[in-house]
Formats: C-alpha cells, structure tokens, sequence
C-alpha cells in the first residue's frame, strides 16, 4: 500500500529544507517549534496554528482574516498550538490528560492515510443506457434498493417548462439624485419599496387561474432604492429586465442588519398536519429507498388526489444501529464527549409530503419517489392526509439584481459581526409549484436563495451569488440552501466565495437535486448535518472546493449522519468523499469524475470523516485509493466520467421524451 503524508499535502516542504533539517538534527514530525515561529490565531478561539497544522488553511485570504504573532507571544497570553500542530505537546480534548468525562472508544487516526488499489463494485454499473435507449438501473442490495429518480424535482415535476406570466404592473426608477450613506458601500436613494409592494399587493388582490397564477409586476431597468425588504405573495411574479449592470437593479438597505432582501411565499401558509393521529400504517416488511408504491394496513381512508406525509418513524434499534445514540460521547470522550447529544427518535421522524395518484386494494401509488428506506425493524412508517391549500403557488423572482448594501467599516471579528446588510437575497417558504431564475444576489451574509419549510417543487434556476459579505464562518455563507420541503431543482447556479455554496441543512427529506451548478472559491457542498436524504449533485464543479456525503460524528453537538442517498454524478472538487450508513438501502454514491487526474488528491476530508466518526481501524473505515472519489461509499469509475453525461437530464428524457425535456431544460 502506498502512503500518503497528510501534512506534506497539506503543506509541502522543498526537499532542501528536509536535508537542511534532517543535517540539524531535527525529526520533521516532531520537531519542537521554537518560541519566533509564527502562529496563526483566529478570534474568538484558545489555540493558534502552526504552518503545517491540518487545521490551518492555505487560503490567503483566510489567513489574511487571522491574527499573526511569534508562538512565544501565543503562549505568554494563554495561547498554546493545537493538538494538531507539528510538534505541539497540547493533548487533544479526547485525552486522558484533559479531563475524566466520557471514555473514548475508538481508535486514534493514524500518521499517514494509506492509499489501496481500487477494486469495482461487484454491482457495477449500476446505471447505463439500455439498447433502447433509456436508462437500466440494477438494484445494489438483496431487499431491491437502486437508485433513484430525481427527474421529478423543480415547478410541476418538471413536466412543463417555468410558464411566462402575463404583466398586469408596470413601474419605473423613480427620478432624484442619491445622497451619501456614511460607511455604508452604497448611496440611499428615493425609496421604491413602498410602492413596489403595493404594485405587488394590487396584484395578488386579482382572481386567480384555475393554477393559482395571478399575474407580474415588472420593473422596468434601471436602480430602485429600497428601505427594507418585500413580501412576493401568491400567484405574483416580479420581474425584472435583466440581472445584468445594465438591468433593473435593487439596491436594498436592511435597518438593522439580517433579514431577507425578497420573500416568497405565503406569510401564513403551512401544511396542515392535524390528522397525524390517524395515521395509517406501513404494511409492508421493508419499502426499498426510491419506491413510489406503499402498502397500508388499510387504505380505505384516502382516495386519489389526496395529499399526505409519508412519516418514517424511527426506533432506537434504528439510532443504535447507526451508531448515533450513546456511542456519539465516546468518539473523542473527555469534556468533549460530555457535550454530544445522543440521538432521539422522537427528534427524526421524518415527513414526506407526496400527492396520491392511484390506489389499489391497499396499495397507494405516489406522485415521486421516497429517498430512504421504511423497514419494520427500525419503526417503519404510516401515512396520513394533509392541506395545503394555504400555501403560495406559481409565485416567482425574475431577470432582477438584488444589491445589499453593507457598512464599510465593520471589520470581521467573528461570526457574530454585524455589516448590516441582508442575510439572504431571496427566501422560500409556504410555497410550492414556485420559482427564481435569472437573478443576480450581491453582498448578503448567508444565501442568494434560500427554501424553508413547508415548501414543495421549486425551480430556483440561471442564478449567481456574488461577493458575499460577512464572516466566513459558521452559519453564513450557504450560497444556494435547502432548509426545508421536498422536490426542489437548483439548476445552473454560480457561486463565489461560499462555505457551503450548495447545502442542505438537517433532517430534509429529498428528492433534491444540484444540477449544472458551479462554485469558484468555493468550501464543502454538501448536506451539512443530521440525516437529510435524497440529494443529486449531478454535474456540479467546485475545482478549489469539495463534496462530501459523510458521517460528521461527533462534531457540534452530535451532527452524525448527514446525508443518505445522495449521489455525486459526474462531478469535479479537489475531492468527494462519500461513506455508506450502516441501515440497509440508505447509501451514499460517487460515480464519474470530470476533474484533472492527479498524483494525489486533498485527502483532508476523509481524515476529518473517519475521524469524526470515529472509523479508523474498523470494516467502516473509508478509504483512499489515489483518486478524488474516496470514502467507503459506492464509487464507480473514479478515473473518468460515465454515461449519461447527466443522470437528471437522462431521467427526464426517459420520463417525459427527449423534445419536451429540451423544452423544460432550456
């Protein structure tokens, strides 16, 4: 087996200072940094970092956030290196030496990560174009598991193309000059928020479609000044002529800092739940992740048309046998293990909101996919009816710019530093069937786009966030973010400068889908914590970033699992790390790479994983085999792309034709 060094990738060293070194009589791995070496410290934290730590990142402009001083100035204000460190003697939180909380479990991560020969699955390929010219899909365990259909993520299942609402509101910049604004990056202008929200109210007041759709307020190009932020309610579009300089422009001023710059949706709207009690059982002796069709212990309650959750309901054999109850104290144990939260069932129940489209006997078929599976032994799950005639629908954003203004003069100190400027650009929540394309996001804090709860089938497509502005550190910085509902599509989106530039947030019940999506300067997208299912990140780039679908163990409060069922298709990141849960039918997926084939690949993400996770030295130990694809996942040609070039676009081209999927697509 081949090694490879974690910290010469992390931080390579020219072969004459190793002689140099060597000559001296140092030993690199443990060599004692003297008290004039340089330290990194980042605010708000009690350790530094030496040049070398795995901890410490090579971006220049994260180092240019952090304060510099010799180790000896570190340590005379109580500030040793950490753990990590080259040479550093400061124990770690999981040992013996810090503290008697919870004994650790697990073996410590090795020196090096070896690197072994990567060996095909005996179910490869588990996609590939039949002779008819549609997708073959071969089940990857004995209880009928195979992948998933995403094709029905976006506005109406992505059967019809995002429609061009008829314009019932015309406005224009209002005329007047600009005076300044102090610190702030922009000047004030005369404010149009008021009369833009009216506009948008007269129309939301008209009678409706049989959709549901109302009408667009166009703004005309040019600048608006706004003071606050709108509310784009059901059935109202506003449109712009352009995101581009020489389009309509918002420049939105918050008050106070936070807050969204534009929210969709209904401000009241939620799914009506409350006939959870009479939920109806799952009869079924295992539901494979992916199926449509569910049999009930009696069906005769519901008819065709209904919609209703699909609840998995979780037992703690399910929480045990993922490892996510007592075991999360005993990952790094000490006073570290004292602060993890072991999971709960009562806290994972998880919903799908589906729509019934046949029932026979007592089997009821869905209007998409389930993205994990429903087992008996781990509590499997029942269904009952909801409303959702409360929410927005066939609302959207379009062909705008939206401009946070920001204050100058706020420096960076932490994740709690207020620019007073928007936390994000566009919020979703209480809608479904709704939609942003062609939009251009500047300086917000946290996402372009946003999707809350209660949300179903949106399209967020042909959009950007640029040079965002505010801490980059936890809770901002999540470009394009799934926080909530089902079968959403977020397809050809930029971002800059992200942490997380394409996310899901905790416990989201998928289908979701990141398709044609691109990230420069980018961190990790991924599904951030806490068992979210269903996700595709199909042909999506982040060359100086990473993907990962992983079990984040005992980082934060306990996160644990993050994701399941998610596939990375034909993708290009400095690496992709996906690792298998330990339930049947729930895995994580890495097939094709599109990237530079390289000598080696940033193994950072797999340590962090087997790590966090506490895997080294065990049959669930991930694994790297000298390519980007790594983890202990399902990989499949890790040296090159597959077939189809687009796994959603094939999909769709099965489900509703090669013409109409062009239609929808373009």
């Amino acid at each position: 087996m081949k090694k490879s060094s974690l910290r010469a990738q992390l931080k390579p060293t020219s072969l004459l200072t190793i002689i140099l070194l060597l000559a001296s009589g140092f030993q690199l791995a443990n060599a004692q940094p003297s008290g004039e070496t340089t330290v990194f410290h980042e605010n708000g934290k009690n350790r530094v970092h030496i040049d070398g730590c795995r901890r410490l990142s090579d971006d220049p402009a994260v180092r240019a956030t952090m304060t510099t001083m010799t180790l000896a100035e570190a340590e005379a204000k109580g500030l040793p290196p950490c753990s990590r460190c080259p040479g550093s003697e400061t124990p770690g939180l999981g040992t013996p030496e810090s503290n008697s909380g919870p004994e650790s479990w697990v073996n410590p991560p090795p020196d090096e990560i070896a690197q072994y020969p990567f060996e095909p699955s005996k179910y490869a390929p588990l996609i590939s174009m039949g002779n008819d010219g549609k997708l073959v899909y071969r089940p990857y365990s004995k209880e009928g598991d195979q992948v998933m259909d995403w094709s029905h993520c976006g506005y109406k299942n992505s059967v019809v193309p995002i429609p061009n609402v008829p314009v019932f509101e015309t406005l224009e910049p209002l005329p007047g000059g600009t005076t300044s604004n102090g610190t702030m990056a922009y000047p004030k202008g005369p404010d149009s928020r008021g009369r833009i929200q009216a506009a948008i109210d007269r129309v939301a007041a008209m009678s409706p479609d049989p959709d549901g759709m109302l009408g667009a307020v166009l703004l005309k190009k040019g600048t608006y000044y706004l003071d606050g932020g709108l509310n784009v309610l059901s059935g109202v579009v506003l449109r712009g002529e352009g995101d581009g300089e020489g389009g309509t422009i918002l420049l939105m001023n918050s008050a106070e800092g936070g807050g969204n710059a534009i929210e969709l949706g209904a401000p009241n709207g939620k799914v009506n739940s409350s006939d959870e009690n009479n939920s109806v059982r799952i009869a079924d002796e295992y539901v494979p992740s992916g199926s449509l069709e569910l049999t009930l212990t009696d069906a005769s309650s519901f008819k065709v048309g209904d919609y209703v959750y699909v609840r998995k309901t979780v037992n703690d054999q399910w929480i045990e046998d993922l490892g996510m109850g007592e075991r999360l104290r005993h990952i790094r144990g000490g006073k570290e293990g004292e602060k993890k939260k072991p999971w709960k069932p009562e806290s994972y129940q998880f919903r799908h909101l589906r729509q019934i489209v046949s029932i026979d006997g007592n089997t009821i078929t869905l209007d998409a996919i389930l993205p994990q599976s429903f087992d008996q032994q781990h509590g499997s799950g029942g269904v009952y009816t909801v409303e959702v005639d409360s929410l927005a629908t066939h609302s959207g954003v379009e062909s705008l710019q939206i401009v946070s203004n920001y204050d100058t003069s706020i420096k960076d100190t932490g994740k709690e530093a207020n620019f007073r400027n928007f936390r994000s650009g566009i919020v979703i929540k209480a809608a479904y069937d709704s939609w942003v394309r062609d939009c251009t996001v500047k300086h917000v804090s946290f996402a372009a786009v946003a999707i809350g709860g209660d949300t179903r089938q949106i399209t967020v497509r042909d959009s950007k966030n640029l040079e965002p502005v505010g801490p980059k550190r936890g809770g901002n910085r999540y470009a394009f973010s799934i926080g909530g509902g089902t079968l959403h599509l977020f397809y050809n989106c930029y971002s800059e400068d992200g942490r997380h530039d394409f996310a899901i947030g905790s416990r989201e019940t998928g289908p979701f889908a990141f398709v044609n999506c691109t990230a420069v300067r980018g961190g990790q997208s991924e599904p951030h914590h806490r068992w979210s299912t269903g996700i595709l990140y199909d042909n999506v780039v982040t060359k100086d970033g990473t993907l990962a679908a992983i079990n984040r163990g005992d980082s934060g409060s306990g996160h644990g699992w993050a994701a399941a069922n998610t596939m990375f298709w034909n993708c290009d990141a400095k690496s992709i790390v996906v690792f298998n849960p330990e339930t049947s039918g729930e895995n994580n997926f890495a097939i094709g790479y599109t990237g530079e084939i390289l000598e080696e690949y940033d193994t950072q993400g797999l340590w962090y994983a087997n790590t966090r996770a506490g895997y080294w030295g065990t049959p669930a130990e991930g694994k790297y085999y000298g390519f980007a694809l790594m983890g202990s996942g399902y990989i499949e040609s890790p040296g090159g792309p597959v077939e189809p070039a687009s796994l959603f676009t094939q999909q769709l081209i099965d489900r509703i034709g090669k013409k109409q999927a062009a239609e929808v697509l373009k």
